[in-house]
């Protein structure tokens, strides 16, 4: 089934960009800051999800209590100055994002991540100009799965949920979108568990980017 909207709300880590190694580096930085022993990137990584705070608390792990209010500063200050080393687009993200473009979508982002920092990342990939909004944790009240990022974005761009869709590496993504009321897409090549991402029965599950051609018009 294809399904035609007028809108399109990203999440960003893991949909767009690969973000995971310069997140593993700022990770490790503020671990070994604090005298703790740095951690494989790979296991940094599968940690990603829910934004830095919940993230340095994994990583933390026993001492994030004591530490997590120390430790986010130095974690946050590290990555805004070396979030654009390694990070990178996706396979097929500019093609996709031409395409929508021409066709005349509304695009725009709902992200954990800081805008200041997302917006850093945006401008050196060179893909600043297709996003109307981008909506991070400091312009909301609720975080993801609340549906309050995905509904200011659809107020900004004037359009209706029925008509907008949802596009997300996680849980929270899918139930961001359902809460919102839009249709929702998982993509299984970013951070989450594809089976999880099943399990929340996105309106459409992707292997790769440039399937959402196939499917939203």
């Amino acid at each position: 089934m294809k399904y035609s909207v007028d809108t399109l709300i990203f999440d960003f880590d893991g949909v767009l960009v690969d973000t995971g190694p310069d997140v593993a580096n700022a990770v490790n930085f503020t671990l070994q800051s604090f005298g703790l022993a740095a951690q494989p990137p790979e296991t940094i990584i599968r940690r990603i999800g829910g934004g830095a705070e919940v993230l340095m608390r994994r990583c933390l792990a026993e001492r994030s209590d004591e530490l997590i209010n120390q430790a986010l500063p130095v974690f946050n200050q590290r990555y805004a100055e070396y979030c654009c080393v390694e990070t990178h687009l996706y396979p097929g993200v500019k093609t996709v994002l031409n395409h929508y473009q021409a066709a005349r979508k509304h695009m725009a982002i709902a992200t954990q991540k800081i805008e200041m920092i997302t917006q850093t990342i945006l401008k050196s990939l060179g893909i600043a100009p297709y996003f109307e909004v981008v909506v991070g944790p400091e312009t909301v009240t609720h975080r993801k799965p609340h549906p309050e990022s995905v509904l200011r974005i659809l107020e900004k761009v004037g359009t209706p949920p029925e008509r907008a869709i949802m596009i997300g590496d996680m849980v929270s993504d899918i139930q961001t979108g359902k809460a919102a009321g839009t249709l929702t897409c998982g993509v299984f090549y970013g951070y989450g568990a594809e089976d999880d991402i099943r399990a929340a029965l996105p309106d459409v599950a992707l292997e790769n980017l440039t399937q959402m051609l196939d499917w939203i018009l």
